[in-house]
């Protein structure tokens, strides 16, 4: 797969793609935008420690595919083992295309979703050269995405319950699935949402892109759960912007995909407007973890904090590159930045890049990172206790990354993830009940 390759396929196939005008200029644009751009490369800055070559040698359809209806009986019957509370307003997504409607239970009064065709239009209006040129993989996401879903939560609107995404891929071993997500929250409104991406065995390809746009004092809680088989490719984008007084928690946990890369942009563009990110990976056995973040202090007495923990196994990678850019006139900004990793292997590599841009005075800004082993005085306060090697440990590991897990304020989320995050250490079965 290559830029030619996929402008031809486009070029092909737009009739098949959709129906309305306005997504076939948004494609059009997009699609133009990448045949200028093509495929990032090691040469970038930005890519200097992640080679897209093996989603380039995938030989990938971006086009959504059909599948068949015992392939959705089937993707449809794993729900269960993946609903996050009886009572928690529910879309599934299969490679891209929304299975489930607006209608679904526990969507409250103000919250809508809109139509196909205001999705794209909206996406139209944001999406520009600069983006396609910063994002590459994002002109592809709106050339080729099948469905675009945008919700809108009306002001003064507090949603009592997250709303869980199900993002399942994999109907062909070649699938891409493109995933278009929109979010507009109105004045002093909140929303937590939950997405989880979990493709089944097989090595297709998943490229996301999330947008949201905050008006002022809303409030975002949003918490992406990545647990996608062995050989799968994820790449996706989270865009968000804010204005007055509104606060955006951003939670990322990554525990499957052969390569994985997260590009955050968050822009705070008015007084009083904040972050909190945190993430969490996990890389071994060939894994290669690329989070990518920027954050841009636009206006005076905004707020970010980010914070990263990676645990990095034999012939695993992880890689952390955040950059702060606090812009002419950002008077009083405040901004805190962190990038621990364990290394538990000589075969392990990390590389950690913490950026600071600031172009005014008055300002308070930290950045740190760190590369280390286990504590071996820890190690062995435990072993001293008769807990054995393998199990000391794994504990220890858990409460490396449990540090930045506590904080998911979803609790049937929290236990899963605490779960999901154990099963990966050593010994685990043999803990008993020590979480």
């Amino acid at each position: 797969m290559n830029t030619a390759e996929l402008r031809a396929t486009f070029d092909a196939s737009l009739d098949r793609l959709d129906e309305s005008d306005g997504s076939r200029a948004a494609r059009r644009q997009a699609m133009a935008a990448f045949a200028r751009r093509g495929f990032p490369t090691r040469r970038d800055e930005d890519w200097k420690y992640t080679d897209l070559k093996p989603i380039l040698a995938g030989r990938f359809d971006p086009l959504p595919g059909s599948p068949n209806q015992n392939y959705r009986r089937s993707t449809l019957n794993r729900l269960s083992s993946l609903e996050l509370a009886p009572d928690a307003p529910q879309l599934v997504f299969l490679d891209g295309q929304r299975l489930t409607s607006g209608d679904s239970p526990g969507f409250p009064p103000g919250v809508e979703i809109a139509d196909r065709d205001t999705a794209w239009q909206r996406i139209r209006s944001i999406q520009t050269e600069g983006q396609f040129r910063d994002y590459p993989l994002t002109a592809i996401n709106a050339a080729f995405s099948p469905d675009c879903t945008l919700i809108r939560v009306a002001a003064n609107v507090v949603v009592a319950r997250p709303l869980h995404l199900v993002y399942l891929g994999g109907a062909a071993a070649s699938s891409a699935e493109q995933a278009r997500l929109l979010f507009d929250l109105g004045a002093n409104s909140r929303l937590c949402v939950v997405q989880h991406f979990a493709a089944r065995e097989g090595g297709g390809w998943t490229n996301s892109v999330t947008q949201a746009t905050q008006e002022p004092g809303s409030e975002l809680t949003l918490y992406r759960l990545q647990e996608h088989a062995g050989e799968h490719f994820h790449t996706e984008l989270l865009d968000v912007t804010l204005a007055r007084d509104a606060s955006a928690k951003l939670g990322y946990v990554d525990l499957g995909g052969r390569l994985v890369r997260n590009d955050l942009r968050i822009r705070l563009t008015e007084p009083g407007a904040s972050c909190d990110i945190s993430g969490v990976f996990l890389a071994a056995q060939g894994q290669h973890v690329d989070n990518h973040t920027r954050i841009d202090h636009i206006a005076p007495h905004t707020t970010s904090n980010e914070a990263f923990r990676g645990i990095v196994g034999e012939r695993g990678r992880g890689v952390f590159n955040g950059k702060v850019v606090v812009h002419a006139g950002a008077v009083g900004t405040d901004a805190r930045q962190s990038s621990d990793n364990l290394l538990l292997s000589e075969r392990g590599e990390v590389d950690t890049k913490p950026e600071l841009e600031i172009y005014t005075d008055d300002v308070k800004c930290a950045h740190g990172a760190t590369v280390g082993e286990l504590d071996a005085e820890q190690l062995f306060y435990l072993r001293s206790r008769g807990m054995d090697e393998e199990t000391a440990r794994g504990l220890l590991i858990f409460a490396f990354a449990n540090d930045l897990l506590r904080r998911i304020e979803v609790p049937e989320l929290r236990k899963r993830v605490v779960t999901a995050v154990a099963g990966h250490l050593p010994d685990y079965e043999h803990w008993g009940g020590l979480l």
